[in-house]
């Protein structure tokens, strides 16, 4: 996956989660390569950032529009052409890992 295949409408979820994530993401405007957005979840919107380093995704999100409360890590899907993304959710500094897959809605 390239950084120029992240920016678009993605829907997901989160193992444990009932709820669904939709991300809205676009070229960051400060940073070439990365991106920058918002979550939705549960109605909360939150801002993120993230890049593709190596094909290794990474997003992060933020509570409070200051400090990193998740992380993202994950790859895309092989044979997925970049349309889906399966890695780990990580939220806060102790929390264990759990598993999230995106789907691209639109580009």
């Amino acid at each position: 996956m390239a950084d120029s295949q992240l920016p678009g409408q993605w829907a997901g979820s989160i193992d444990g989660q009932d709820t669904a994530v939709h991300l809205q993401l676009g070229p960051h405007p400060q940073w070439r390569g990365m991106v920058k957005g918002t979550i939705e979840r549960a109605g909360a919107v939150r801002p993120m950032v993230g890049d593709v380093e190596d094909g290794n995704v990474t997003l992060e999100e933020s509570a409070d529009g200051k400090h990193i409360s998740a992380t993202w890590l994950g790859t895309a899907v092989e044979g997925s052409c970049a349309r889906e993304i399966r890695g780990d959710y990580i939220e806060g500094e102790n929390a264990p890992p759990r598993a999230f897959v995106l789907r691209r809605v639109l580009p």
